[in-house]
This record gives structure tokens, C-alpha cells and sequence, in this order.
């Protein structure tokens, strides 16, 4: 009787020891996750705080999912608890040394006409002559972005604006080629004002930098600076937008000009 008791005791204690230890596991384990939410719950308060945030949009931030970006193979889920920096943008930025260049951003056909008069004998009207030059020329404006830096990169956490300062367009010398320049006929006062106008090479070059400088006059005069800007933001918004976004599609880009 007193071996079947003891035999009776030893099952006891293993099971009571087997049922302690899942309890001890459980307990790890409930503790474990209690930890995490616990750390949860002082990280979003301390960001909401840091943020200047509603607790309840916080959490809102917290659990929310990020949606796929469009027109991208593969979006990133990599929510900050603290959310991004400006750094985090401008590595992206200045990372992709591709796009740092020279950039064409716009360009306008443009012409203008000489008029060249060759004075006769004595300079008497009767012998003079004279005839018209048409220069087509292409006006292009370029934005520099090689100089680019981390400190033209700024962040609006609130309105989550990503801005990027660049140097407004620039208008390249306006190319002419020889075969757009147009030679109108040779117009006679009378019919003493034989023969062709011919210039020199330095006389061709001289007439030619005057119609470049009323080409770039014209252009002064339409503003078309402001349209050059316009499509500058275009094109560089198109370029690192989709980097903006690799990141989060909640930033946007602001392009400015310095």
C-alpha cells in the first residue's frame, strides 16, 4: 500500500511540475506581448507629443496600411514610428547621381529678319540695293541641378510636402543652322544697282549675333521665362516625384526656384 502511495505522489508532482512549466511558458509569453503593446503605447504617446498630434490620429497612423503607388512594380511597407526626414528624402534625391545634370526643360522656335542694305555710287539711292535674311533659330532653357545639395531639400511633416529648391531656367546661346537661314532676293532701287550683296565671313557673323540679340529681346518681351519655369516644375516633379513616393505615397513634391 505504501509503494502504490508513493507511486501515486510521484505522478502528482510530474504533472503538477509539467502543468507549472506550461504556465511559466504562458506567462513568458503573455508577458512578452503585454511588453510590446506597453512600448507601443509610450512610443505613440511620445511621438504624438513630439508631433504636436491627436493621440487618436497617432494611432489611426499607427495601424493604418500603406495602398500600393501607382504605376510602381513594388511599394516598400516600412512605416517610422517617428516618422521621415528631410535626409531620408534628400538620400533618395541625391542618391540617383542620373538625374543630377543638366536638364532641357523647355524650347521655342524663333526667327527674325535682317534687312541688308548696300549703298551705291556716291551712296545715291539709284544704286543701291538691298535684301532680307531670315535667321531660324531655337531658343532652349536648361536647369542646372548637378549643384543640387541636402540643404535644398526641406520637409513640412504636417502638410507632408517635400520641397526642392533648384536654379531657375536658363537660356542656352540660341543656335541658328546654316541650313534655316533663308537668303530673300536682292531688291534694286533701279535697275543701275547691278549685281549680288556680298559679305565677308566677319560681316556674316556680325549680322548674325545682332538677329540672336533681337531674338533673345523678343523673348525678354513675352516673358517666356515664366513659361520656361512652368514646364522646369513639370519636368522635375515627373523625375523625382516617383522617388518622393518610393518612400511614402503621403509626401509630396514642391519644386521651387532659389
Amino acid at each position: 500500500m505504501s509503494e502504490i502511495n508513493d507511486n501515486d505522489m510521484k505522478h502528482a508532482l510530474k504533472q503538477a511540475e509539467k502543468k507549472g512549466r506550461r504556465k511559466s511558458l504562458w506567462a513568458r509569453i503573455r508577458n512578452f506581448f503585454l511588453g510590446i503593446i506597453c512600448g507601443m503605447l509610450i512610443l505613440t504617446l511620445f511621438t504624438a507629443y513630439m508631433h504636436g498630434l491627436a493621440i487618436k490620429d497617432t494611432f489611426k497612423a499607427l495601424f493604418t496600411t500603406e495602398t500600393a503607388v501607382e504605376d510602381h512594380d513594388l511599394t516598400l511597407i516600412n512605416h517610422r514610428i517617428f516618422g521621415y526626414k528631410a535626409a531620408d528624402f534628400a538620400d533618395a534625391i541625391l542618391g540617383d547621381e542620373e538625374q543630377l545634370k543638366k536638364l532641357e526643360v523647355y524650347s521655342r522656335e524663333i526667327s527674325d529678319v535682317a534687312t541688308l542694305t548696300q549703298a551705291g555710287l556716291f551712296k545715291l539711292k539709284a544704286f543701291s540695293k538691298y535684301q532680307y535674311i531670315t535667321y531660324n533659330g531655337k531658343a532652349v532653357y536648361t536647369v542646372d541641378l548637378s549643384g543640387l545639395t541636402a540643404d535644398d531639400i526641406t520637409l513640412d511633416e504636417e502638410t507632408k510636402v517635400v520641397t526642392m529648391k533648384v536654379p531657375e531656367p536658363v537660356l542656352e546661346p540660341i543656335n541658328i543652322p546654316s541650313e534655316d537661314i533663308q537668303f530673300g532676293d536682292v531688291q534694286r532701287e533701279t535697275v543701275f544697282a547691278f549685281g549680288d550683296i556680298k559679305l565677308t565671313p566677319e560681316q556674316q557673323a556680325e549680322v548674325e549675333t545682332a538677329a540672336k540679340d533681337k531674338m533673345m529681346q523678343k523673348l525678354e518681351a513675352e516673358n517666356v521665362l515664366e513659361d520656361a519655369k512652368i514646364a522646369a516644375e513639370h519636368s522635375i516633379w515627373e523625375i523625382f516625384q516617383p522617388m518622393i513616393s518610393g518612400l511614402s505615397s503621403k509626401y509630396k513634391l514642391k519644386v521651387e526656384f532659389k
